[in-house]
């Protein structure tokens, strides 16, 4: 096959991205936001056909998603999107409960005057109309928060369980109000990070970590009844 990847447009004048890396973001994108479903079965030729990709690229990205437990691959050609579970999902609220407030700890003895300023700045934006737009908006407020507290590690890690947090968060909430409190909660906690006070920022941040992931849970556990135990 001729390799003629169609960059997505999120993607066009990323011209530093291999054809691998590239492949990698939309079909983790699609992953994510479901539009490769949970627990679906996708031929990689097929895939690679739509991506405009030869097979090469495409498995370098799949490896990357597999290791990310977004994937699983077996026969060589046939991949799967893992599916959702009510354990996985209980899972990750327990440790994102636990290391979200470490980040923020960490972010108001370390950040940077910048930092401080970026956390504050994305606190204060205003509430974004479309659902997507709101949790994106979340996570880069969280993002820059993992970011701030410089320690690699802990970064990484918030973010691989964010991103799969969100499967089941974009699921679930599509047909609910997100939580009208966030913007606030989240000017709360940039302000004790701005203050230099620890302390107050970790408890502000389990308080609201523990309280949205527990509506995910929650609206889970009624509207995902094909989840597996």
């Amino acid at each position: 096959m001729t390799d003629t990847f169609r960059f997505p447009t999120h993607l066009i004048g990323a011209s530093a991205l291999t054809k691998a890396e590239a492949a990698y973001l939309e079909l983790r994108s699609r992953i994510l936001d479901g539009s490769l479903e949970p627990g679906s079965t996708i031929n990689q030729e097929r895939l690679a056909a739509d991506l405009g990709l030869s097979i090469t690229p495409l498995r370098e990205a799949l490896r990357r998603l597999e290791a990310e437990e977004l994937v699983t691959l077996r026969a060589h050609k046939i991949l799967s999107v893992v599916p959702l579970s009510r354990r996985e999902l209980h899972e990750l609220c327990v440790v994102r409960a636990s290391l979200d407030p470490l980040a923020a700890t960490l972010a108001a003895q370390e950040a940077t005057a910048p930092e401080i300023h970026a956390i504050t700045a994305l606190a204060s934006r205003p509430r974004a109309r479309e659902l997507r737009d709101r949790l994106s908006a979340h996570h880069e407020f969280h993002h820059a928060i993992y970011e701030a507290s410089h320690n690699k590690a802990l970064a990484v890690i918030l973010d691989q369980l964010w991103a799969r947090t969100d499967r089941y968060r974009i699921i679930v909430l599509h047909s609910h109000s997100f939580n009208q409190s966030t913007n606030a909660e989240h000017r709360k906690i940039a302000k004790a990070i701005h203050d230099r006070e620890g302390p107050a920022a970790a408890d502000l941040m389990q308080r609201h970590v523990e309280a949205a992931l527990r509506t995910v849970e929650e609206m889970g556990s009624r509207d995902l009844d094909g989840l597996s135990p």
